[in-house]
């Protein structure tokens, strides 16, 4: 799935990133980041799939709108393992 532009915001504040931060794990300009986090830009699909595959990487997990309600995120399951 290709995150929409909130989702990007909304994973990031999850995630405790700046802009700063998530620009440069992504090799974008921070520009970019504001810009599409702002609204001022209509970004491709390309751009939103790479911040998406970054913040996924942090554990931010992206919800499909769907019958329990619209898009959204929220922290992946912790992948670590169970001790035994």
């Amino acid at each position: 799935m290709i995150p929409s532009a909130a989702q990007i915001r909304a994973g990031r504040a999850l995630v405790g990133l700046t802009r700063a931060e998530l620009a440069a794990k992504a090799n974008f300009n921070q520009k970019t980041v504001q810009q599409l986090e702002d609204g001022q830009s209509s970004p491709r699909a390309a751009t939103l799939e790479v911040l998406g595959r970054v913040l996924e990487a942090e554990g931010v997990l992206f919800l499909a709108p769907g019958a329990e309600g619209g898009e959204g995120v929220r922290r992946a399951p912790s992948r670590s393992k169970a001790p035994g």
